[in-house]
C-alpha cells in the first residue's frame, strides 16, 4: 500500500472516530466548559487528538512497513494518554512536562532520533553537539511540543500550524518524506472538518484538547529530526526553523513575558499573539486568517532557502531576529486595527449625533481600549 491509501486511511479513520467518540465524550465528561478565558457556548468534545491519534497508528500499521515506526507511536501513544488525563482531570503543567520528558527520551534513545549538529548558523562550520546532544534535544522537544499547545486557543490554529509545518517539510524532503508524516497531514485534515471556522458543523464542532497540541508538536519535532539530521539529511536544521517560526515565537514571547512577572511560564494566560488580536478587535476567523498567512510567508522562506540551498547563517540571522520581534509586530498590528476602530466609532459618533462613543457594532468606546 503506498502513500495514497496511508492518507486516505487516515483521514477517513479520523473523521468516523471524530464522529463515533463524541457521544462518549460527553458521557465521560471530556468536555472544554466556557468560562474564564474560555468563550465558546456549550460543551464541546475533547476527542479530536484522540481520533487523530488513532488514525495514525491505523494507517502506520497498515500501510508502513518498517520497524521505525514504533519510535513515534510509542512516545506519541504516552503523549495523547497524558493529555487525555489532563483534559479529563487537570493534572497539571508538571504531570505533562514528566510525560513529555519521558516521551522525548523514548524516540531519542529508542528510536536514535536527536540533534547530533545544529547546521552552520554562524557561518563558522556545522556545529556538533557531542555530549550535549541528548539534553539539547529534549529542551527542543519541549519548546516545540509546547509551542503548539500555546497557540491551541482558537479554532483551527494549532492545527494549522502544524499543517504547514509538516506540508513545508514533506515539499522540502520530497520523496524521502516518511510516509508516517503523509498519515499525520491527513490525521490533521480529517479533524479540521471539525474545527476550521470556515466550514465545520456547530452542532459537531470538536476540539483536540492538550492530547492533540502536544501530538501535534511531536510530529512535528520527530518529523523534522528525521529529515535534518544524518549525511543524507533533505534539509538544513536552520531551515526547517522557519517552517515553526510562528509557534516558536509565541512560545517565547509568552514564555518572557510570563517570567519577568513573576509567573510560571507553563501557566494558562492571555499573552498569547490570538488574544492580541482578538482584543484589538478582530473575530476568531480573522485572527486565524493573520496568523496563518504570517505562518506561510515564514515557510515559503524556509523552502525557498532551502531549494536555493542559502548558507544557514543567511536564514539564521533573520530567524533570530523575527523570533525576538514577532510580538511588537502583532503588537504594532492589534494597536493600528484599534486605532482604525476607534477612528471608525467617531466617524459614526459625528454622523448620527449620539452624545456617547459607540461602535458600529452597538459596543461603547473607552479611553482603556485606545491607549
Amino acid at each position: 500500500m503506498g502513500l495514497s491509501s496511508s492518507f486516505v486511511l487516515a483521514f477517513a479513520v479520523t473523521v468516523v472516530l471524530t464522529l463515533t467518540l463524541r457521544p462518549l465524550a460527553l458521557r465521560l465528561h471530556l468536555t472544554d466548559k466556557p468560562g474564564g478565558r474560555k468563550h465558546h457556548s456549550g460543551e464541546i468534545p475533547l476527542v479530536g487528538g484522540i481520533a487523530m491519534f488513532i488514525g495514525i497508528i491505523v494507517a502506520a500499521t497498515a500501510t508502513v512497513q518498517t520497524t521505525g515506526r514504533w519510535a513515534l507511536l510509542v512516545p506519541a501513544a504516552l503523549l495523547v494518554i497524558a493529555g487525555a488525563i489532563d483534559d479529563r482531570y487537570n493534572v497539571g503543567a508538571s504531570a505533562r512536562l514528566v510525560a513529555q520528558i519521558c516521551a522525548a527520551l523514548i524516540m531519542m534513545i529508542g528510536g536514535g532520533l536527536y540533534l547530533r549538529d545544529i547546521g552552520d548558523p554562524f557561518g563558522t562550520g556545522r556545529l556538533g553537539l557531542g555530549f550535549l546532544a541528548i539534553p539539547v534535544s529534549v529542551l527542543v522537544t519541549l519548546t516545540v511540543i509546547n509551542a503548539f499547545n500555546f497557540v491551541d486557543g482558537i479554532d483551527g490554529l494549532a492545527a494549522s500550524m502544524a499543517l504547514i509545518a509538516l506540508g513545508s517539510g514533506a515539499l522540502a524532503a520530497g520523496l524521502r518524506a516518511p510516509a508516517l508524516t503523509v498519515a499525520a497531514i491527513a490525521a490533521i485534515l480529517g479533524f479540521l472538518l471539525f474545527n476550521f471556522p470556515a466550514f465545520r458543523n456547530h452542532r459537531l464542532r470538536t476540539f483536540m484538547g492538550d492530547a492533540g497540541s502536544t501530538l501535534l508538536g511531536f510530529l512535528v519535532v520527530w518529523f523534522t529530526l528525521s529529515i535534518c539530521q544524518g549525511q543524507d539529511r533533505s534539509l538544513s536544521p536552520v531551515a526547517a526553523l522557519w517552517f515553526a517560526l510562528m509557534p516558536l515565537s509565541d512560545f517565547f514571547s509568552c514564555f518572557v513575558r510570563r517570567v519577568a512577572r513573576g509567573k510560571m511560564p507553563l501557566h494558562p494566560g492571555r499573552e498569547h499573539f490570538h488574544y492580541v488580536l482578538m482584543r484589538a478587535g478582530l473575530s476568531g476567523r480573522q485572527v486565524l486568517a493573520v496568523l496563518v498567512a504570517f505562518a506561510v510567508c515564514y515557510a515559503a522562506v524556509g523552502l525557498i532557502g532551502a531549494r536555493h540551498k542559502l548558507p544557514d547563517w543567511a536564514l539564521f540571522a533573520p530567524w533570530i531576529t523575527l523570533l525576538g520581534l514577532q510580538h511588537f509586530i502583532i503588537r504594532g498590528l492589534a494597536v493600528h486595527l484599534r486605532h482604525r476602530r476607534w477612528r471608525a466609532s467617531k466617524a459614526a459618533v459625528v454622523l448620527a449625533g449620539s452624545p456617547v462613543p459607540v461602535y458600529f457594532d452597538g459596543s461603547q468606546v473607552t479611553h482603556r481600549e485606545v491607549a
